[in-house]
């Protein structure tokens, strides 16, 4: 073999990064594009659905380890030369081969005995092709059942061909298994393709003979396809059903919309393709191969929400094993940041979240096991180099969406910083009381109350202007509304920080957090007039809809709209009561690329593919879907000490029902709209589950 072709085949050195930049695959995010993502904690797979006019794989998969981060280009079947073409099933009809081309497939979600399951169809010639594909619990397998159907007026011959091209950067050997129906790349990891129907195994490659097949005839064969497994994964009756009784004690939730109910749906179920079983989660999927507390933390709570409290405590135990340093600081980016530069938000965040899981589960082992880390974690943010004892707010020069100095942040008090420590502090102390630590329990409650008289009312420093919550104020008192970077032209070039002449960098959607948290009255003129000011995000250069992050023209990134900055703001919303802006968030989220999915893009723009990262999937933005359902949609907030739920129906929703999880029971509500005379005055107070229950409550 000549080196070039040698290079060319494995992709290997200097070869392999200009060929992979020319293949199509290689694109996250082109036009017409979304994921449909299949996983179980052992195994994930994201099924190209591609419907624009480019020539990305239609139907490709993109398989990837949880627990090892990669890019796109570098996952389990890529083809330095082929991209996923030869991830798709083939149908050799009558000697000719099919396979889905963009725009030729229909893909939806089915749901069989409650199992999420992405059904495929498409047509090979004169025979419909459906196929069906999930993760069953427990096992890292990826089940495909592809069924062929003669819808023509004569017989047909055909067969299927099913290909295992690993990637060459990762697998160097193959082997075939004929007597058992098998093919395997070996490498840093194991691939193994079988089939539970007779079939002809070759170098990389199945082939299944359905012969003959009358008009109005069928045929079908189901393909395993096993990451790093030692068993077979071929009960096939054995894997439904557990799948099903595991699928079974997650929370549903029915509204009678079905665009609310979907949105609702995949968002849950993606909580679980997208977080590893040992709770390793890449904040952007094939984007960023990082993890960052903030991430991690909602992603958590957004579980434990949607009827999956194993993926909160084993994301909960990573983050304080591996995530936060015996000092408290908590990691972005996969890393501790310095002082100047930490991200002080990620401390409350994560304290709200264990309390959280707490009240949801009963279960205090995670606090209990890391009670030195979790107080590190309270304690961190009372060092005096953030915090000025004398008023209580943090101080830094860096911002929520990660800008620091070298975007133009100046040294001064950020409001997501105080906000989210005015929530978590609290809640750190409810833990302390818990344990039996008064000492931290009173330390935590006074500098959180001091903290939140100085965040509303402080004379000079307070984070309210002009009757609104602002962004951030500099230390000597004045806001910052602008960022003026050192050096715009190192900007990437086209982003409008580098290219404005004055960058505002408030209105910022992080502004909302205050009335999300119920640290002020979600009616009173200081979140409406906040939420006023929200409206310069919406469309801001773009048509599309959607709340960019902040204004655009301190935006070192592509312009765009962001799902969990919109989200942001309509759970503020729908706190408000203002339901027609809730509906025109969720309208939006479902017409995304993503929304038929659930596994939305972390914006929606064009990026420069460098200097820029690629954009792929944010699990946050999932998370934050389930908490506006169950947080603000049904009001279902269990505390330690008890269980308060004051729903906050969306107009047009006259009747919701729900099955959630809380301390190990089920808790079945039902929350009707009522005339004035039948409604229920103010929330609802419960003792915590001792059984499960049944409740209904008219509002």
């Amino acid at each position: 073999m000549r080196r070039r072709a040698f290079l060319q085949l494995s992709g290997a050195v200097a070869a392999a990064p200009a060929q992979t930049l020319l293949l199509p695959d290689s694109a996250t995010n082109p036009p017409g594009l979304e994921y449909y993502l299949l996983g179980n904690g052992l195994i994930l797979a994201g099924i190209q659905s591609v419907s624009g006019p480019g020539s990305e794989t239609n139907t490709g998969m993109v398989l990837t380890a949880p627990e090892h981060f990669n890019r796109k280009n570098g996952t389990l079947l890529w083809s330095p030369r082929n991209g996923l073409r030869n991830t798709r099933s083939g149908i050799v009809v009558n000697g000719v081969r099919y396979s889905p081309e963009a725009g030729g497939a229909t893909f939806t979600w089915t749901y069989p005995d409650g199992v999420p399951t992405l059904r495929i169809e498409w047509q090979a010639g004169p025979c419909g092709v459906t196929e069906e594909l999930f993760t069953p619990a427990g096992r890292a397998a990826l089940l495909r059942t592809v069924a062929v159907e003669n819808r023509g007026a004569e017989a047909v011959q055909v067969r299927l061909l099913s290909q295992l091209e690993a990637n060459r950067l990762l697998f160097d050997e193959y082997e075939v298994d004929q007597p058992r129906m098998r093919v395997c790349g070996v490498g840093y990891h194991r691939l193994e393709l079988s089939s539970l129907s007779p079939a002809t195994a070759r170098y990389g490659e199945l082939e299944t003979s359905w012969g003959s097949i009358a008009p109005g005839g069928r045929a079908a064969t189901t393909l395993v396809l096993t990451l790093d497994e030692p068993q077979p994964a071929n009960d096939v009756s054995r894997l439904k059903s557990d799948t099903a009784a595991w699928w079974r004690q997650r929370a549903t939730i029915e509204t009678g919309n079905a665009e609310a109910d979907h949105l609702f749906r995949v968002a849950s179920q993606n909580l679980r393709a997208a977080v590893a079983r040992s709770g390793k989660m890449d904040g952007g999927i094939w984007q960023y191969n990082h993890e960052w507390v903030r991430d991690e933390v909602m992603v958590a709570t957004g579980a434990v929400m949607a009827g999956s409290p194993e993926i909160t405590e084993a994301i909960l135990d990573r983050v304080l094993t591996r995530m936060v340093d015996d000092r408290g600081g908590a990691y972005d980016s996969g890393r501790a940041r310095p002082a100047g530069i930490v991200e002080l938000d990620q401390n409350g965040e994560l304290l709200w979240a264990l309390r959280n899981h707490w009240a949801w589960t009963g279960n205090d082992a995670i606090f209990r096991r890391h009670w030195p880390r979790v107080r590190a974690t309270a304690d961190y943010v009372l060092d005096p180099v953030f915090r000025d004892p004398e008023i209580g707010l943090l101080k830094n020069r860096r911002e929520f969406w990660e800008r620091d100095p070298g975007y133009g942040v100046l040294e001064g008090y950020e409001l997501s910083y105080q906000a989210w420590n005015i929530a978590g502090l609290p809640m750190a102390a409810e833990m302390a009381d818990h344990m039996g630590d008064a000492a931290s329990a009173a330390r935590w409650r006074a500098a959180a109350a001091l903290m939140k008289k100085s965040f509303l009312t402080h004379p000079s420093l307070s984070l309210v202007e002009d009757g609104r919550f602002i962004k951030r104020r500099r230390v000597d008192g004045k806001p910052q509304f602008t960022m003026d970077p050192p050096n715009r032209a190192g900007l990437a070039p086209g982003m409008p920080l580098r290219d404005e002449k004055i960058s505002y960098c408030d209105p910022d959607a992080a502004s909302v957090f205050p009335i999300i948290l119920d640290i002020v009255d979600p009616a009173g003129p200081l979140a409406r007039k906040t939420l006023d000011s929200m409206e310069t995000l919406w469309n801001q250069r773009w048509t599309t809809g959607g709340y960019g992050r902040y204004h655009v023209t301190s935006e070192p990134d592509s312009p765009g709209p962001w799902p969990f900055a919109t989200l942001f703001i309509a759970r503020a919303y729908l706190e408000a009561g203002d339901s027609a802006k809730v509906w025109r968030a969720l309208h939006w989220l479902r017409g995304l690329a993503g929304g038929n999915s659930g596994a939305w893009f972390e914006f929606y723009g064009p990026r420069p593919v460098p200097p820029l990262p690629p954009v792929a999937i944010v699990p946050w933005t999932m998370a934050e879907v389930v908490m506006l359902f169950v947080h603000h949609l049904l009001g279902f907030r269990p505390s330690p000490s008890g269980l308060l739920i004051r729903p906050r129906l969306l107009d047009g929703l006259n009747e919701v029902e729900a099955r959630l999880r809380c301390h190990g029971h089920e808790v079945r509500l039902k929350v009707r709209r009522a005339a004035p005379s039948e409604r229920v005055d103010g929330p609802l107070r419960l003792p915590l589950p001792t059984r499960d229950l049944s409740i209904e409550m008219h509002v």
